[in-house]
């Protein structure tokens, strides 16, 4: 064939590809797809799509709620706001409703009495119960017959708000040692959990016959002073109660020691015309003469408010000094020397109670004997207390006994009747203590061994396991209270200083 029929053929060829495709591009596209029909093999291939994990494991969402109520014993209604409302929990309960067991045994239901319980020997006949009966019933009703069901267990299902917001609460009335307001009530009334410690003065020993022991107010240290003319301070912590500070006054027996209500000073008396004011930041002392008639400062009180000391005076003379600067402002008298003097709360009134039977109130606004009222069964006064609410005022008597008479009530008769009558100790009373609840009245006697008691308010019982029969406390001269109770001191005519931790009283 020559060149130029080839290239005549060639020319041919386009133009008949030409008309071809021009023809298909005519035809509608229905008839072009039919044309091209893949394989089976080929479809498949096609038709494929590639589908997310998740909803190979749960299927679709719809299908996974169904699925998850059927898992609870619930049926699955779809609603129209179901996909507004998707943390929604399916089939919850409704408030008010009792909550369901989250777990159940079938097998439970089947089991009857008479399948458990067999007649031996020892039951004897077993005619009294329905052996027809379900044995979880039976189980039941012998439960609450023996015990009555918790509350936690009768707890009903609450609004998830009511639940949120009282989440704390239900915590700490579940631990109620956490919340110190549900435990006003939690001290027993019969028994005390105690425990004795170390001696308070264990360090030293140095202070001869103690006659005075008063915990710090604002921090964990004691002072303890004795006739051997040394006054020391202790830290306490009922373990080591190492020495801090000692402080000696030459030929100066120390009779009554008392801290100021500021903490930063403190007053050490004697039969000496004298006394010393003791500064405990600069750990300097001040000798004190002193003023007017007073011979001794042997026995003496500083109000609440630390401006004012009243100290009893020859005669039955109540003398009231200034703590600042050692000013006579005035002197009262009553019947008989004086035995015991507190003061009122607000460090307006002086309470005094001497060797008559009478107890007397003194005003420091109008500077005179404001009331006076005769102890009920008293010959001989002894010991007066108020307590730190102003509710209770304990008097003691060289008889051995204890009144406790309501505070508001002595003002409005002379002869009033007490409230409650301890005849516990048969000796005279040598002090009288609250503490700083007025839950506790400590009671004591210098004139027989181990003779102190403790009663509860507002029931009026004297705990019968203090102090115990094995413990050896000596002759209890005073008493104090740490400033939340935690701890108990007491001041014997030997050189220890016992103490006792009281466990209820978790804070200093």
């Amino acid at each position: 064939m020559s060149s130029d029929e080839s290239s005549d053929g060639l020319e041919d060829l386009k133009d008949l590809m030409a008309l071809y495709g021009k023809q298909e591009q005519e035809k509608p596209k229905e008839n072009r797809r039919e044309r091209f029909v893949p394989k089976a093999s080929q479809a498949k291939e096609l038709n494929y799509v590639e589908v997310p994990m998740e909803k190979v494991i749960f299927g679709d969402r719809q299908r996974f709620l169904t699925n998850l109520a059927k898992s609870v014993g619930q049926k699955w209604q779809p609603s129209d706001d179901d996909d507004e409302k998707e943390e929604a929990t399916p089939g919850k309960q409704k408030t008010g409703d009792k909550r369901k067991a989250a777990w159940s045994d079938s097998d439970d239901e089947e089991i009857q009495v008479g399948d458990v319980k067999k007649a031996t020997k020892h039951t004897g006949p077993l005619n009294h119960l329905r052996k027809d009966k379900s044995y979880k019933e039976y189980l039941t009703a012998r439960f609450h017959r023996t015990l009555n069901q918790p509350k936690w267990a009768e707890k009903k299902v609450k609004d998830d708000g009511e639940e949120d917001g009282s989440s704390d609460e239900e915590l700490l009335k579940t631990v109620g040692f956490i919340d110190r307001r549900a435990r006003s009530s939690d001290l027993p009334q019969k028994t005390l959990n105690f425990k004795r410690v170390k001696d308070l003065n264990r360090a030293t020993y140095s202070e001869g016959i103690v006659t005075s022991v008063q915990f710090h107010p604002t921090s964990t240290a004691a002072l303890v002073a004795g006739e051997n003319s040394i006054a020391t301070i202790y830290t306490v912590d009922g373990q080591k109660n190492e020495k801090l500070h000692s402080m000696r006054f030459k030929k100066f027996p120390l009779f009554c020691s008392r801290i100021a209500p500021c903490g930063t000073k403190a007053f050490f008396g004697s039969v000496r015309g004298f006394y010393y004011a003791y500064d405990l930041l600069e750990a300097k002392e001040t000798k004190l003469t002193v003023p007017g008639d007073l011979k001794t400062m042997h026995r003496f009180e500083v109000s609440p408010c630390g401006k004012f000391i009243a100290t009893a005076g020859k005669f039955g003379t109540i003398h009231l000094l200034t703590a600042n600067t050692n000013e006579l402002l005035h002197s009262f008298k009553q019947e008989g020397h004086v035995t015991g003097i507190c003061w009122s709360g607000d460090s307006k009134r002086v309470l005094v109670c001497g060797a008559s039977s009478n107890v007397t109130v003194l005003s420091l606004r109008q500077r005179l004997i404001e009331h006076t009222f005769m102890d009920d069964g008293c010959i001989n006064g002894a010991r007066i207390a108020l307590s730190p609410n102003q509710r209770l005022l304990a008097t003691g008597t060289q008889e051995g006994v204890v009144n406790v008479y309501d505070y508001e009530t002595v003002f409005a008769s002379k002869i009033p009747q007490p409230e409650k009558r301890f005849m516990n100790l048969r000796t005279g009373i040598s002090d009288l203590q609250f503490n700083h609840s007025s839950e506790l009245l400590a009671m004591s006697s210098c004139a027989a061994p181990n003779a102190m008691k403790l009663a509860h308010f507002p029931s009026a019982t004297v705990f019968s396991n203090f102090p115990g029969q094995n413990e050896n406390v000596g002759y209890v001269s005073s008493m104090a209270f740490s400033p939340h109770s935690s701890f108990l001191a007491f001041a014997t005519k030997g050189k220890r200083v016992p103490l006792f931790r009281l466990k209820y009283f978790k804070s200093y």
